[in-house]
């Protein structure tokens, strides 16, 4: 599998999953289109989409274990995809530039 496939996919069903469930905001929407340019920067590997990406993830598995603690069981697929591509871009990084 090629360097960041995993997390650049899991990036787009990210966007395609905002898209769809929150039609109704304009800020989420924002979020999903955000989410997909990360994607396709992420599969260019595009350093600084990398790096938004990670922290981006990152807020977002936090974000979705809070949502998981109040009782929003929807959002452990949100918080297992965000951990995924923390995961990949992680293991990319280390594989790149070495453990230290």
């Amino acid at each position: 599998m090629k360097h960041l496939q995993l997390a650049s996919y899991l990036l787009a069903l990210n966007a395609i999953l905002i898209l769809v469930l929150y039609q109704g905001s304009i800020l989420y929407q924002i979020f999903g289109i955000f989410s997909l340019l990360l994607a396709v920067g992420v599969r260019n590997e595009i350093k600084v989409a990398i790096k938004i990406a990670l922290i981006y993830a990152g807020f977002e598995f936090l974000f979705a274990l809070l949502f998981l603690i109040v009782g929003n069981l929807l959002s452990a697929i949100d918080a297992g995809i965000s951990l995924l591509i923390v995961h990949d871009i992680v293991g990319y990084i280390q594989e790149k530039y070495g453990e230290s």
